[in-house]
């Protein structure tokens, strides 16, 4: 148990100064590099919501957990964990973090930039910080990580892709999906922690 939340307060401090040095040097820079692209006008009409992305997931989650076949236990368990980790770290985020830092969008700071800022316990699940893109992702590709190592190549491409679609498509700054990133995968890491408690619980003297 220490030794987990000693990781965990590890992560915090480096994503904390992630976030700060690219909140200071990198986010308007890349915005305003995005800005520029020749398909700046029309990437905001292919959008796909954090929200929809979990329905597919969460669907054959629930058809896996009915699901009693042994054959492919190891994957149902892993898709399993994806789907509770994936709807924690999206509604933990859009839920508490967003609203406590507020920040206001990139279209917010690139046309008036005199309104840009965190605004500080007044923000809601529309705003930017951390990404709830990035950290539905993420949750889903640390398990993902731990339980499919042939598959890490995937996952990496990935995380990849989905970080410059959401920074070409001007929904986010490098410092929301680096914070985004660190939830997603803190919360993860507790959900197969407690996962690996649950069975390794030796049973109750009352049971069967």
């Amino acid at each position: 148990m220490y030794r987990i939340a000693g990781l965990a307060i590890t992560r915090l401090l480096v994503g904390a100064a992630l976030c700060l040095l690219a909140i200071i040097f990198v986010d308007g820079p890349v915005a305003r590099l995005f800005s520029e692209s020749v398909l700046y006008q029309d990437q905001k009409k292919y959008a796909v919501g954090s929200t929809l992305l979990l329905i597919p997931l969460v669907l054959i989650a629930a058809v896996l957990m009915i699901w009693q076949r042994r054959r492919f236990h190891g994957a149902r368990h892993a898709i399993i964990l994806v789907a509770i980790s994936a709807v924690l770290a999206l509604v933990t985020n859009n839920t508490f973090l967003k609203p406590i830092f507020g920040r206001m969008s990139v279209d917010e700071f690139l046309y008036w930039p005199s309104h840009y800022d965190f605004y500080f316990f007044k923000g809601g699940w529309k705003t930017n910080f951390p990404s709830g893109h990035m950290a539905l992702v993420i949750a889903g590709v640390t398990v993902g990580w731990r339980e499919f190592p042939r598959l890490r190549w995937v996952f990496v491409t990935t995380v990849i892709l989905v970080a410059f679609l959401l920074l070409f498509g001007e929904w986010h700054f490098v410092s929301d999906l680096i914070a985004g990133a660190l939830w997603g995968n803190l919360v993860a890491l507790a959900v197969i922690a407690a996962s690996r408690r649950l069975q390794t619980r030796p049973p109750s003297a009352d049971g069967p």
